[in-house]
């Protein structure tokens, strides 16, 4: 029989698993920028040894084995690096990493639109080889693979690791390939292994991936290594050989070969210690064959002997070891037969130990890690002033996501004071993994640190270091920032394009950005969020938060409550107690009904009274009604989740401005832009309020569309807008004075059905109030008569429709508080006006696009907006997630004269 050698290189080296132990330490930064690469994957070659960078860049290897080891640096864009070191109890002087940026490593994994039937039939071939005899491996990405075939040599090459999971050790890792080769007659495989354990709740899994570990184990080139360190070879069944004559033919018969052509190995003296630390080197100057008496294989070499039967042979004549049998100069070894047959299939971490326990993880553990949900926001700019708004798009990141759709629907986004108290809380709305509002500053608030915090319910389950947190400075009119010369950083997944190479103020521009196809031609979609900031107004300072460093998910905690206390929310909870007439708590069937008549629901009391409505959709402070109404119902407000000792500070350095700040407050700029509308037509001459003949008359059919009646009149009557300060909408008119003086808008008195509506503002009540329930609407721009001061405002008078029956019994309601409604970004457009001298267009955030949404590279996303007033450079941020994972921050200036 011919013998077929096959040759398997692997470039692992590692150290020896002792007691004695040190730590490895340092930083990986960007070699051109020196910017920190936080996430780089930092991890001893083909081990479980492994951490990444924090967002500074440091990383320490803690509780390395001493010795020879290499560390391995991987981020995707990058040039991998390995490094030789040697631990040392002593310690070592911390590294410095420089990673090259490499353009073309994206471009060869791109992916064609569909893999021909010849890729396939290569991709077989490949795994045939790669994983050998084991058929319960599996590429989780083999679309990154491309293959080549010439002079009966097939290759195969991938740039970015491939994930492979061994349903048979149970591990999951990632390999670098950088090599692979095969032919007829011999295979390479050249990489590197980052091994990750995989769990399992199953005890008789967990006990058979530790007998299978074991097994390979004993059929490794490790195991013999040791054996022949510590001279153990006849008590683990290994009998070596070589031949008689080099080259000579081989037959399938061993009686045949021993009698011939083989002689036993001479094994005395064979194994040197080094001066290095646990280094030895194993004399191998003839080729081996080894037996394994102890073993049993079904692919035979010899029909006449069952056990498996491999060869080594050297190019230096020697191995080098350490102490538990790792090969520490495998290129220099050719390993074939039995303990090439498993080959990556085959192959356990160099940290593994036999006889090594693996914990069985609990089903709550693993639910915990299936259900894993983490939120970043991205905000229009890093600084704010008193009045301003605090714009903010929110991107969802899911362990699982095809959960998406079945995980929380409900953000909450709080605003912390530096004295640890919330000065502003919004509960926000998540639609398919994005969520986005503003947090209104108010005018009075006290200049100083922030923190913007968000979260859901169920993320408290995982603990409050999961939260979103993002320093937030606001600062006083006489302060600004010190300006950091920073240049545009733009991301190569993502092309931005402009109109024109300059332009005007008060000028429209035009931008498209895209996916780069050419690039990953897999990337079809994508979410993202655009703020264009004025450099002169928000000068360019570094943010301490970024899509790139807080989107990725965070690892689980170690330590977890047994029972899930906090629920996935669908929608808003409302919680309660039902009290009668006398206070005491009852138990009682409910039916409650929103003032809106946005449906019905029901609930019944327990003993002591307490209800829970779940998954509710409502805005605002919403009046329910509810019966019976003999009693009263007392909200119970959520909890507040603690707050960690240590919140984020802001690294922006202050300065004191020689002229103070001018900047647009809340809404000042809408209300300077809106247009003068002249309305013409006949009145109705029918009015049925008692106080004048209403200026302005609206049918209530004419109102069907809208959602509410507040949306309905602001945008039916000339003059009228909608603004929003301190969680409360206000309906006020232009011409008027927006603030009084009180600090609060002034709005008209509202009527409904000519009953006055008091302790609430006529924005919120309106917004409650359902059109398709209202007949008619009666405004009046001024009216003194009967209406004291506030009639200087004017009035409106909402009349509801008629119905048959009447229930003239008296209605019992509470109030709760439902979503916060997304405010949308005031904007000029001055292709239709320009305004006057008395106003100045000063913005700081020229433009905020909380969501758009990318649905195919070769339709690229329009938008515009117009340069305001200001001159100078102006820079754009686009923040956003693919639909594979990748993360986006690309930025872009443009130039604006006069």
């Amino acid at each position: 029989m011919k013998h077929i050698s096959l040759l398997i290189f692997f470039i692992f080296i590692s150290g020896n698993i002792l007691a004695q132990t040190g730590k490895i330490s340092g930083r990986v930064i960007d070699a051109k920028t020196l910017e920190p690469l936080p996430f780089t994957n930092v991890y001893i070659n083909n081990t479980t040894i492994g951490v990444t960078t924090d967002t500074s860049g440091k990383f320490t290897l803690p509780n390395l084995p001493l010795g020879s080891a290499e560390i391995v640096f991987s981020f995707i864009g990058y040039i991998p690096q390995q490094l030789k070191v040697v631990v040392k109890e002593t310690g070592n002087v911390p590294l410095s990493i420089l990673l090259i940026a490499d353009s073309q490593q994206l471009s060869e994994v791109a992916i064609k639109s569909g893999r021909d039937k010849n890729w396939e039939k290569q991709l077989k071939k490949f795994e045939k080889v790669f994983f050998g005899n084991n058929a319960n491996c599996k590429i989780l990405n083999s679309w990154v693979l491309d293959f080549t075939e010439e002079n009966n040599m097939m290759t195969a090459k991938a740039s970015v690791p491939l994930e492979i999971e061994n349903d048979v050790l149970g591990y999951k890792f990632f390999f670098q390939l950088k090599k692979f080769s095969f032919s007829a007659t011999e295979f390479s495989i050249v990489g590197n292994i980052r091994f990750t354990e995989m769990e399992t709740t199953d005890k008789s899994v967990a006990a058979t991936w530790m007998k299978n570990r074991e097994s390979a184990y004993r059929a490794s080139a490790k195991f013999l290594m040791k054996s022949i360190l510590d001279g153990n070879m006849s008590k683990h069944g290994f009998v070596i050989y070589k031949d008689k004559l080099k080259g000579s033919p081989r037959s399938d018969n061993f009686s045949l070969e021993i009698k011939h052509n083989l002689l036993p190995y001479d094994t005395t003296g064979m194994v040197a210690r080094l001066s290095g630390i646990n280094e030895f080197r194993i004399g191998v100057k003839e080729k081996m064959e080894v037996h394994n008496k102890l073993d049993y294989t079904k692919n035979r070499f010899y029909l006449d002997v069952n056990n498996p039967v491999s060869w080594l042979e050297t190019r230096n004549g020697y191995i080098l070891t350490n102490k538990e049998g790792t090969i520490l100069n495998p290129t220099d070894v050719a390993i074939s037969g039995s303990m090439a047959d498993g080959r990556v299939s085959g192959m356990l971490p160099f940290d593994y130990k036999p006889g090594s326990i693996i914990t069985v993880q609990s089903p709550e553990s693993l639910l915990a890690k299936s259900l894993q949900e983490k939120v970043y926001l991205h905000t229009d700019r890093p600084y704010y002033y008193p009045g301003e708004n605090i714009w903010f798009s929110g991107f969802m990141n899911y362990s699982t996501p095809g959960l998406m759709d079945t995980l929380s629907k409900v953000l909450y986004v709080d605003l912390i004071a530096a004295d640890k108290k919330i000065s502003k809380n919004l509960v926000i709305p998540i639609d398919s993994g994005r969520a986005a509002g503003s947090i209104q500053i108010p005018s009075k608030i006290l200049p100083g640190n922030y923190v913007l915090r968000a979260y859901t319910q169920w993320m408290r389950n995982y603990g409050i270091d999961q939260f979103f947190y993002k320093p937030v400075t606001i600062l006083s009119p006489a302060e600004g920032i010190e300006g950091i010369a920073s240049v545009p950083v733009a991301d190569n997944l993502l092309k931005v394009k402009f109109d024109k190479t300059e332009y005007k103020t008060m000028s429209r521009v035009k931008m498209t950005f895209g996916l780069d196809s050419t690039i990953l031609n897999n990337l079809v979609k994508g979410t993202f969020s655009v703020t264009v900031l004025d450099e002169k107004l928000t000068v360019p300072a570094t943010e301490s938060a970024s899509i790139k460093n807080d989107f990725e998910m965070l690892a689980v905690p170690k330590v977890m409550a047994t029972e899930f206390k906090y629920p996935i929310e669908a929608g808003i909870s409302l919680d309660g107690i039902y009290q009668d007439k006398k206070g005491k708590p009852k138990k009682a069937k409910l039916t409650f009904i929103p003032e809106n008549m946005g449906g019905i629901f029901q609930a019944v009391t327990t003993n002591t009274g307490e209800f829970s409505l779940k998954n509710m959709i409502f805005y605002d402070s919403t009046k329910f009604v509810f019966q019976p109404s003999e009693g009263k119902i007392i909200v119970v407000n959520q909890d507040t989740p603690y707050l960690p000792e240590k919140l984020p500070v802001s690294n922006l350095k202050h300065k004191s401005l020689a002229t103070p700040r001018v900047y647009n407050s809340n809404d000042t700029l809408r209300a300077n832009l809106l247009k003068e509308f002249k309305v013409t037509g006949t009145k109705i001459v029918k009015p049925e309020n008692g106080y004048a003949n209403p200026d302005f008359y609206i049918k209530g059919q004419s109102m069907g569309n809208f959602g509410s009646a507040a949306e309905a009149i602001a945008a039916k009557i000339p003059g009228f807008k909608l603004i929003s300060e301190d969680n409360n909408w206000f309906l006020i008119w232009n011409r008027f004075t927006i603030t009084g003086k009180d600090g609060r808008p002034n709005e008209p008195n509202l009527y409904i059905d000519n009953v006055m509506v008091t302790g609430e503002t006529a924005g919120n009540r309106l917004f409650q109030i359902n059109p398709t329930m209202i007949d008619h609407v009666e405004v009046n721009g001024m009216i003194s008569a009967n209406q004291g001061a506030n009639g200087s405002n004017g009035l409106i008078n909402i009349f509801t429709k008629k119905t048959s029956e009447v229930d003239s019994r008296a209605l019992s309601y509470f109030s709760a508080h439902g979503f916060d409604r997304m405010l949308p970004f005031p904007q000029p457009d001055y292709d239709l006006f320009k305004p006057d001298a008395s106003h100045t267009d000063n913005r700081s955030t020229l433009y905020w696009n909380p969501r758009v949404e990318m649905t195919s590279t070769h339709i690229p996303v329009e938008l515009s907006f117009f340069t305001s007033e200001q001159t100078g450079n102006f820079r754009v941020i686009v923040e956003g997630v693919t639909n594979r994972g990748n993360t986006i921050h690309s930025e872009a200036i443009i130039h604006v004269i006069e």
